[in-house]
């Protein structure tokens, strides 16, 4: 049915195969809808009892494949082995970092207690951080990396899968929620990491639904285009100067965005599908957007060595960035840009071990892809403060982490205008090098899938892909 890049285990709480190979077997707490709101799903209802405390009410009629019930203590049971495993699904540790510990309240009713305020936790819980995995096949979690047990729409099906190539599914007979989700009667993800052979797939009708590029055409496809949201280019880990001295001063970091041409490697490394973007985990879906954020740093050649003279390095300066050679068109652009001030970037590129390297603490620079939401609070303290994943060193600002904590505890006009503030102190703050929030494209054949589009996403969940004439 689909193409998608590869990884190495089908356990959900490590790093995974793909998003959509875990959503054929494992349930989430909650969804999303076609408007972007998160609803129920394992969970029925969820609230709030202080800043730093979210209860969860459960379904209490999920079985998982193996027979284990759904209930709280399977929740419980997921939440700390997913804090504790090694190597952990980075896209989940963001929000699951919130969590400190969980209370079971009652079978039917959970209790998350909470380091520090989180008010997405609950969409964290539509993403990668809420799969649910039966808590019996957790006592013995090798097991999970070929043999997936969760509650969800399908069920793996091993004579028609190929390790770390093709992955087979067919119903499960059993689902809670089949009256819910109409599903298709055999689903096949493909991983394919290369575009020519995923197009030429799906020309020759073996796919159904696959990410494309920009000006790809597929006879009879249509190409939909999801929300800019790909936070893409050099994240400057050394904000302090520990490791390269001239990084920490913000002119320096200031200077290196505005040597950058946005709207050129927009359009010519991202083919114009996007936004331009002043360095900022801030994009036209967040509460207090303003277009005037995205014009910050203008292409200004001048400025930018006049801002490296006043800082001390008139002649430039020698910089080594951690690269994964996925990322190499990116990383060669900016590269190029920032070389023509005198700062001389060298990449040094590190595919199969480039999150062990990020870890490491060693690199004062990496290119680098995160995902923005258009929730701020999460947006900024998962980029801007020492819970962020791409933040090795620690780095914190005070007046980053003092404008969060007014901004959550606001609403209405006043959360907007604090937001908005805070979008432009990060830019001037200028701790990354992103010219753009970038969007992606993806083609489905009409006669097969039908896609609901939902909105703030980059890409549709499984759950919105659903078999054509069904209900």
């Amino acid at each position: 049915m689909s193409a998608f890049p590869t990884g190495n285990s089908m356990d959900p709480w490590k790093t995974q195969l793909s998003q959509y190979v875990a959503a054929a077997t494992y349930d989430t707490l909650t969804h999303i809808d076609a408007d972007g709101t998160v609803v129920p799903w394992l969970a029925t209802s969820w609230d709030y009892s202080d800043a730093t405390t979210l209860v969860m009410e459960l379904r209490t009629d999920v079985v998982f494949t193996d027979g284990a019930s759904f209930d709280a203590e399977a929740v419980k049971s997921n939440i700390e082995y997913a804090k504790s495993v090694t190597p952990s699904n980075v896209a989940a540790q963001p929000y699951l970092s919130y969590i400190q510990s969980v209370d079971v309240v009652s079978k039917s009713k959970v209790r998350f207690n909470l380091r520090a305020p989180q008010p997405d936790l609950p969409y964290g819980f539509s993403q990668q951080a809420g799969w649910m995995v039966s808590p019996t096949a957790l006592k013995n979690p090798k097991t999970l990396a070929d043999t997936p047990v969760g509650s969800g729409p399908y069920v793996l099906d091993k004579s028609g899968t190929t390790t770390n190539k093709t992955y087979a599914f067919t119903q499960n007979k059993n689902y809670w929620a089949a009256a819910k989700w109409s599903r298709f009667e055999k689903l096949v993800v493909q991983l394919i990491t290369d575009p020519t052979a995923s197009n030429n797939a799906a020309r020759s009708g073996q796919l159904d639904y696959t990410i494309v590029s920009a000006g790809t055409e597929i006879n009879g496809w249509k190409i939909a285009q999801g929300s800019a949201s790909a936070f893409f280019g050099f994240t400057i880990f050394d904000t302090s100067g520990k490791i390269s001295k001239p990084l920490g001063d913000a002119r320096v970091r200031q200077a290196m965005n505005y040597a950058v041409d946005r709207k050129a490697i927009l359009k010519s490394v991202l083919d114009g599908q996007g936004v331009t973007n002043a360095s900022t985990p801030f994009g036209p879906d967040s509460l207090g957007y303003s277009r005037n954020i995205d014009s910050y740093y203008t292409y200004d050649v001048a400025k930018a060595k006049r801002l490296l003279r006043q800082a001390g390095y008139p002649n430039g300066f020698s910089v080594k960035v951690l690269n994964n050679p996925q990322w190499d068109q990116m990383a060669q652009a900016l590269a190029g840009y920032l070389r023509k001030v005198g700062i001389d970037v060298q990449l040094s590129n590190h595919g199969d071990d480039f999150v062990q390297q990020v870890n490491s603490g060693k690199w004062a620079m990496a290119t680098g892809l995160l995902s923005v939401t258009g929730l701020p609070y999460s947006d900024f303290t998962f980029t801007m403060t020492k819970s962020s994943s791409m933040n090795p060193l620690g780095n914190s600002n005070p007046k980053v982490s003092a404008l969060l904590a007014k901004a959550v505890a606001a609403s209405g006009a006043e959360q907007k205008r604090l937001y908005a503030q805070l979008a432009e102190y990060a830019a001037e703050q200028a701790w990354y090098v992103i010219p753009a929030l970038s969007s992606q494209l993806h083609a489905y054949n009409p006669q097969v899938v039908k896609v609901v589009e939902p909105a703030r996403a980059g890409a549709p969940m499984l759950y919105h892909l659903r078999p054509v004439g069904a209900e």
